[in-house]
């Protein structure tokens, strides 16, 4: 598809996500400036309808016309690649407390979104925001996993078996959970695993991050008006999920400032698979963790 404008610089924006496809990153939504309050309209669709890449060989952006109706959660979604698609969950409506749970696919070749999953109070995960979503690959299948975040405490989805929710810290109306979700991609079908060892607590604001097809790692968050700074390693069958937590053991160990609202990446190094973690309200350092040796090194504080 033609670019609509190219070797431009990018709208600022802020709740958004950027992911990766072979050599490009995608960018989309986020508040941006002169986003419409509204649930919907043609302003609003027409301002997302848009897809902002950036080419990685060169660092040139692009703006790219997409086709199909996008997510009306436009702010604070959860995103994840398989392939060639990218899945968009969740997020904020931009007007009052408006939350969704439909889940999106947007082929990166068609430019063209798709709804999988409507916005529904009937079933599935609750209608939320800051939650986060990661890809497994279990026995050949391919699974979304969409885990915690906070959406009203009212007309919403019936609670998950297992699960928790809090409004502790929380303006009034709404609610954090510790949801964990499948949504098997082959029946378009959500799942509520069975979970085992240290679920976290009703957690947002944190980052979920792929070590391999089957395993992942959480870290940070808020929880009942609090950051965190635990790790947490998820190992998933198709059926269920198992949680070990790592907490700061004191003493002289190397460990970072709790934090949420931060930035995660994996990095795979001769020596094992390595967390990069940057930022994060009220902290200005960045962070690596060894997943194999299950240590941390700070590497630069920003100020």
């Amino acid at each position: 598809m033609a670019a609509k404008t190219t070797d431009c610089q990018p709208v600022e924006r802020w709740g958004h996500s950027t992911v990766k496809v072979g050599d490009y990153l995608y960018m989309w939504g986020g508040d941006q400036p002169d986003l419409p309050g509204v649930h919907n309209n043609e302003e609003k669709k027409s301002m997302c309808s848009v897809m902002e890449v950036c080419h990685l060989g060169t660092g040139i952006w692009e703006q790219k016309p997409t086709t199909g109706y996008p997510p009306l959660g436009v702010i604070y979604y959860a995103a994840a690649a398989i392939g060639r698609e990218i899945f968009y969950f969740g997020g904020y409506c931009n007007h009052d407390s408006c939350c969704h749970n439909s889940l999106y696919s947007f082929n990166v070749d068609t430019f063209k979104w798709k709804e999988l999953s409507p916005t529904t109070s009937h079933h599935g995960p609750m209608m939320k925001l800051l939650c986060d979503m990661i890809a497994i690959k279990v026995n050949g299948e391919d699974y979304l996993v969409v885990i915690g975040g906070r959406g009203p405490s009212s007309n919403n989805t019936p609670s998950q078996p297992g699960a928790q929710y809090s409004g502790k810290g929380l303006l009034s109306g709404y609610q954090r959970c510790n949801e964990i979700h499948f949504y098997k991609l082959s029946t378009g079908q959500w799942i509520s695993p069975t979970v085992t060892g240290d679920r976290p607590p009703p957690i947002d604001e944190f980052t979920l991050t792929s070590i391999n097809n089957s395993c992942a790692i959480l870290f940070g968050g808020s929880t009942d008006n609090r950051s965190s700074n635990n790790v947490y390693i998820l190992n998933f069958t198709d059926t269920s999920v198992n949680c070990t937590k790592l907490s700061n053991p004191g003493e002289s160990v190397e460990w970072p400032f709790k934090r949420h609202a931060h930035s995660s990446v994996l990095i795979n190094t001769s020596s094992g698979p390595h967390l990069l973690v940057v930022g994060g309200f009220l902290t200005y350092d960045i962070w690596i963790f060894d997943i194999n040796n299950k240590s941390w090194k700070k590497l630069v504080s920003i100020l």
